[in-house]
């Protein structure tokens, strides 16, 4: 190829002579070059060639190199003829492999022959099976057709069978057979029969005509046994001391498709069956609640009457709860049974288990009477309201369960109508329910009983709420009626206890004027109701609690209106708000409590503050006086010092007789020792606080920058006055048994430490002796107040001391004059 190209190029002959030599040579020479080329080259087709043919790699790398093209094809033609021979040589030297080769190229060509007739033959054998499948496919169609058609029909006709055939068993089961188990199968088999013939009513089936007196036979025979059946289970009810509720689980609930099969199939026997069974378990119901309130009327206890209110004298009756009156009458009004318990008529005690006690409370009476226990009407009022929450949950359900459940009839579902659900309840509770509310109503009228009726209002509130976590409504009206007795009770009661503060009379106090038994009452009766308010908030409660508190505080005033003194008119407030302040705290941890509480707080810390002046100005009257006088002066120097010095000489010799006379009056006018302790507290905080005022307006009198001799004459002379010397100090000590001896008290303090009140000079005592002496005199005074030296009496006036003494250095330590 290579050399064909370049001698084109060139114009060299196959012969390796060149075109121009040749064309020298003559025409022959001429024509034969035409004849090798086939054509004439000239310029332009060289030029194309060499265009042409420059894109071939060896011809465009020997133009790139300069090589003489005619040298190089000489070249090319030379290799080529080389290689000319050398496979000539090889073809000649392997021709009998050729030809072995060629001989099996044929052998191969007939095996190829016979296969292809052999496929051919195939060919044929699969169309023929091709057509004998399609024939099969076609048969094997008709018959899938065929075979459905008549699985249609005979599930059509085991349908028919199954609805008309009525085999022997069932119909001995149902004419002969107990009722049981297996009579409620075979009646399950009837009534889809039945149901079936019913359904076919329009069909074209001559069977029909024969099956269905034979189907309204069995119905009639069936319904008869059920209807038998169901009310001699009902008749059983009647039996005495019958448990109803394992008649209905164990027999009727096992059996309720009976009665459905007789609502279906026969609706005036199911009618009967309803209604024998509403009758008798009403009165079942009936009689039960009626024994059982009455048998519960032995083991109540009374805990108020008429004469129990606040504003009752004690008089009218024994116990700490006032007077009994026998005017109560109704179902729990019995003589015999009327016991009376004082203890809680108006505090609630324990009597608040009844809402807190997880267990169901339900009293069996024959064993309370066996053990002689005794319940107050809370209790009851819990016991039978349990039991007829639990009774009516019971019924309710197994009503909803046997008259209203579902019933499959046939092939659909029929469900009852909900808003009959409880049209079976009601009718059989309505006799129970208004009996229980006549009984209820009857004791609540007549009870006076306000902590009482609140329980029983906290319990119905709380029924309610588990009846509704029951998801039970049937109650619902009947708590509803409960609460309008209930609260409107509550009310008159409250205002039946307004009405006697009013109406109380001249009330006789005490000469110590100690807690009236009255305000005892108010506080154990606020407490309760506020107790039992806890968590309610109900704002009836409050409202009546304030108005009851302020008809309180009214018959306290008109109480000290008798009083001739102011001091024993406040000790006669103090100790009995203390009462209720005292009854109020120990219900700290409630937060209903803290109004209440606080308000009498206040009050009994206003009334403090003004017995505590009341008492200091009986005793130290004149230097209170003094006091108030000087601080209303505007320069005090015109004060003659010779005042100070008789105020300051006249405390000096009455201290202790005021301190004592404190003291005494103090514990003997107030019983509680704590409401004491702070009543004493404040009053010996008030005598340092005019104690520390006279010193410093003594010492404004001049001031202490100009050494004036005649001011420090004045007052060294009042210091004088107000500082006794150890001896006399020592012999005036009357309570000598209480000082520690001087070996025991160590060394004596300097004249210049503080004294008793946390002050420096001027003070009451000098040495030890006279410290003692002081600490001696309250702690004596207080023994001799309490008419003996008991520990408990000692350690209350120690309290008491150390209070001071702790006051005192806290209010004058910045004050050393």
């Amino acid at each position: 190829m290579e050399v064909c190209i370049l001698d084109t190029l060139l114009g060299v002959n196959e012969d390796g002579t060149s075109a121009h030599s040749a064309s020298t040579t003559g025409g022959s020479q001429e024509a034969g070059l035409l004849h090798h080329t086939g054509h004439h080259l000239s310029i332009t087709d060289m030029d194309t060639s060499i265009t042409l043919f420059s894109e071939d790699a060896l011809v465009g790398d020997a133009l790139a190199r300069g090589v003489d093209l005619r040298e190089y094809a000489a070249t090319v033609a030379s290799d080529l003829a080389k290689v000319h021979s050398l496979h000539v040589g090889d073809y000649v030297a392997k021709r009998a492999s050729l030809a072995d080769l060629e001989m099996q190229v044929k052998d191969c060509d007939a095996m190829l022959a016979s296969m292809v007739h052999l496929l051919e033959g195939f060919q044929l054998d699969l169309d023929k099976i091709s057509a004998e499948i399609r024939d099969l496919q076609e048969r094997s169609n008709d018959m899938s057709l065929k075979l459905k058609n008549r699985t249609g029909s005979q599930e059509h006709l085991s349908k028919v069978l199954e609805g008309l055939v009525i085999t022997p068993d069932l119909i001995k089961k149902i004419c002969e057979g107990e009722v049981n188990e297996f009579f409620l199968q075979h009646l399950l088999d009837l009534n889809k029969k039945m149901a079936y013939v019913k359904s076919q009513k329009g069909a074209h089936i001559r069977a029909l005509k024969d099956v269905g007196p034979e189907l309204e036979r069995l119905r009639l025979k069936a319904t008869e046994k059920i209807r038998e059946f169901l009310l001699k289970k009902i008749d059983s009810l009647k039996t005495p001391n019958t448990n109803i509720s394992i008649i209905q689980q164990n027999h009727l609930l096992k059996f309720k498709e009976l009665y459905w099969f007789l609502l279906e199939r026969y609706s005036e026997a199911a009618q009967e069956v309803r209604a024998t069974y509403t009758t008798t378990t009403q009165q079942y119901y009936l009689a039960s609640f009626e024994k059982y309130v009455k048998s519960l009327s032995s083991v109540q206890t009374i805990i108020a009457d008429k004469g129990d209110l606040i504003g009752s004298a004690e008089s009218q009756g024994t116990g700490s709860g006032g007077g009994w009156t026998a005017g109560m009458t109704g179902l729990f009004s019995n003589k015999n049974n009327q016991l009376k318990n004082r203890s809680n008529v108006y505090s609630l005690g324990e009597r608040v288990q009844v809402l807190t006690t997880e267990d169901a409370g339900i009293i069996l009476a024959h064993v309370a009477e066996e053990q002689r226990l005794k319940f107050p009407y809370e209790v009851i009022f819990k016991s039978i309201n349990r039991l007829l929450m639990d009774n009516a949950s019971s019924e309710y359900m197994f009503s909803t369960e046997f008259f209203f459940s579902t019933w499959r009839r046939g092939s659909k579902m029929a469900v009852a109508d909900p808003a009959t659900i409880g049209t079976v309840f009601a009718d059989i509770f309505e006799p129970t329910l208004k009996f229980l509310q006549s009984a209820l109503k009857q004791y609540i009228d007549a009870s006076f009983d306000a902590v009482g009726v609140l329980l029983c209002i906290r319990l119905n509130s709380f029924h309610a709420r588990l009846m509704q976590k029951r998801r039970i409504p049937c109650l619902e009206n009947f708590m509803n009626l409960l609460n309008i007795l209930l609260w409107p009770r509550f009310q008159a009661i409250m205002d039946l206890h307004i009405e006697s503060l009013r109406k109380v009379g001249k009330v006789s106090v005490t000469k110590d004027c100690h807690p009236h038994f009255i305000t005892r009452r108010y506080a154990e009766f606020s407490a309760s109701i506020l107790a039992l308010n806890d968590g309610f908030d109900d704002a009836l409660l409050v409202n009546s609690l304030v108005r009851l508190r302020n008809e309180v505080e009214s018959l306290l005033f008109r109480m000290t209106d008798d009083i001739p003194q102011r001091k024993d008119k406040l000790i006669l407030l103090i100790n009995n708000h203390d009462l209720v302040s005292s009854i109020l705290g120990e219900y700290a941890q409630l937060p209903c409590f803290d109004d209440e509480r606080a308000y009498f707080d206040r009050s009994l810390e206003s009334k403090t503050g003004e017995f505590v002046e009341e008492e200091l100005k009986n005793e130290v009257g004149y230097l209170m006086e003094f006091v108030d006088r000087a601080e209303l002066e505007k320069n005090l120097d015109t004060l003659d010092v010779s005042r100070f010095e008789a105020v300051a000489s006249q405390f000096n010799n009455q201290w202790k007789q005021s301190i004592a006379q404190i003291n005494a009056s103090i514990l003997q006018s107030f019983p509680n020792f704590q409401n004491g302790a702070r009543i004493l507290h404040a009053a010996f905080t008030l005598l340092l606080l005019f104690y520390k005022r006279f010193i410093t307006l003594f010492e404004k009198r001049k001031n202490p920058r100009q050494n004036n001799e005649s001011m420090f004459r004045h007052a060294s002379r009042i210091r004088s006055q107000l500082r006794p010397t150890s001896a006399t100090a020592s012999s005036s000590t009357p309570f000598a048994a209480f000082s520690k001896p001087a070996s025991a008290t160590g060394p004596t303090p300097s004249s210049s430490g503080p004294n008793a009140f946390g002050c420096g000079s001027p003070r009451f005592m000098s040495d030890a002796a006279s410290t003692s002496s002081f600490s001696s005199f309250l702690v004596g005074g207080r023994d001799s107040a309490l008419k003996g030296n008991t520990p408990a009496a000692f350690a209350a006036s120690r309290f008491r001391l150390e209070s001071l003494h702790q006051l005192a250095f806290v209010s004058l330590e910045d004050d050393d004059l």
